[in-house]
């Protein structure tokens, strides 16, 4: 339990670095709105994952779906103050485990909303997350995360072409589905005003690197909570799948950022930017997630310089296609999560796999692992996860387009007027910029003389 919680925490510390990259790639004048949206990802979160989202995930039910729990309702949530651990343990481990499934269902809400910064409707927002947090995310959690989802690996009897789907840490759970859930809403919200003239993408304001870079460190830092923890347990052996992760975590992250910016200065050459590598990172982090606990230190590194290298391919695409995503989540979550469950149906070692989920076959049918690992029966894994993949595509694709056009039709509208998005979400829709119109800087210098010289430099915000 407190092995669950301390993850739990470490996911959810992940909505600050969250916070600070969006709020460091957008204008200045929608500081308040994205910030805002944080918020909203994480308080509407809680309530829709709590009331629906938990049940749907983690309830029993049947193989695409759970049918109970809703409200953290049932035994199961039932804690009897009295001195018996057997009365109190398996409720207090769920409400554990209910905390650190929330952190991730918010996470993958949270997703969406630097990918519609400065456009999109506040109002449309909330109920875009709340569908996301309460239905969508929990469907597909349920499907490879629950005792009885169709693609577990945990499945009692017979699993998914022998094996279940292998998604260790949430590539496709999270990642894939945020990432999509993004691409949908840009495809239907469109571009933001003066993003694309005559054809040709434009720069738009970033107001800090700065808060860029210190939110993809709070990031990396969470991730350990996504990864280390997503073995539930430290007993039986899991503590050095925990250990395991955590070099893959990490080797894979360098691996994603340095693939980038090699990218950057050498095969498309261009000025190497903070965010992109910020990028690489994050591409590096969310690619590895599907098997991090499963897999040796060297495939981690092929796994994030892949992802790396996808990374910018995806990005510059995404400018061709003039889909308008404001901090490249969707290059980072959907294109990075894809990769993310292709890599564990070709790197995930045999004794690894048992550790985590048990042996499901006889000796005479062989182990399983990757394909590249040498057991006789290797392209399970692939055939369960790419299955599992397409499922998630079509699942997430068709509802969270259906969402967005019922929402358009109840509000009138996705995304805010010409006028107020011109002038700044802040001051149109909170209240007033978040920063004075003038800010003074004052440099300081030493003149060639020993003496001090101060100069005040007046910006317009």
């Amino acid at each position: 339990m407190l092995f669950t919680l301390f993850g739990a925490t470490l996911v959810f510390f992940m909505q600050v670095g969250f916070a600070l990259l969006e709020v460091g790639s957008v204008s200045i004048r929608n500081t308040k709105n994205t910030l805002f949206k944080n918020l909203l990802d994480v308080c509407c979160g809680a309530v829709t994952f709590y009331l629906v989202g938990y049940g749907l995930a983690y309830g029993e039910g049947n193989g695409f779906a759970g049918a109970s729990a809703f409200a953290a309702s049932g035994d199961a949530f039932a804690v009897h103050f009295t001195n018996s651990i057997s009365e109190n343990g398996d409720a207090a481990r769920t409400h554990a485990r209910f905390v650190y499934a929330f952190a991730f269902a918010a996470t993958s809400s949270t997703i969406v909303s630097g990918a519609l910064a400065e456009r999109f409707m506040f109002r449309a927002y909330a109920l875009y997350s709340a569908v996301i947090t309460g239905l969508l995310y929990p469907v597909v959690a349920h499907w490879a995360w629950s005792a009885d989802g169709w693609a577990s690996p945990t499945k009692p009897g017979s699993r998914l072409f022998g094996s279940g789907a292998v998604d260790f840490g949430g590539a496709c759970v999270v990642h894939v589905t945020g990432g999509l859930c993004a691409l949908i809403a840009c495809l239907v919200v469109g571009p933001r005003v003066g993003r694309f003239n005559a054809g040709a993408p434009m720069p738009m304001p970033m107001q800090s690197p700065v808060f860029q870079t210190a939110g993809t460190m709070f990031l990396w830092f969470g991730w350990y909570g996504f990864n280390c923890v997503s073995v539930q347990t430290l007993s039986d052996g899991n503590a050095a799948l925990a250990a395991k992760a955590a070099v893959a975590t990490t080797l894979s992250a360098a691996a994603g950022g340095a693939a980038t910016m090699l990218t950057d200065a050498y095969v498309w050459p261009k000025k190497l930017e903070p965010r992109r590598m910020n990028n690489g990172i994050l591409c590096g982090l969310v690619a590895v997630s599907g098997c991090a606990g499963l897999i040796d230190p060297w495939a981690a590194l092929l796994i994030g310089a892949v992802a790396g290298f996808n990374y910018v391919i995806a990005s510059y695409s995404l400018l061709v296609w003039h889909i308008d995503d404001v901090v490249d989540a969707v290059p980072v979550h959907f294109i990075g999560g894809a990769w993310g469950i292709i890599a564990p149906a070709l790197f995930t070692n045999e004794s690894d796999y048992v550790m985590r989920y048990g042996h499901p076959r006889s000796a005479e049918e062989g182990g399983i692992c990757g394909l590249f690992m040498g057991c006789a029966s290797g392209g399970n894994i692939l055939g369960a996860n790419v299955v599992f993949l397409i499922s998630s595509v079509a699942w997430i694709g068709v509802t969270s387009w259906i969402t967005l056009l019922l929402i358009k039709k109840a509000l009138g509208s996705l995304r805010v007027k010409v006028r107020d998005e011109m002038k700044g979400m802040d001051a149109s829709q909170h209240g007033g910029r978040s920063y004075t119109e003038f800010q003074t800087t004052v440099f300081t210098f030493k003149t060639p003389g020993g003496g001090e010289h101060s100069m005040e430099m007046r910006v317009r915000a």
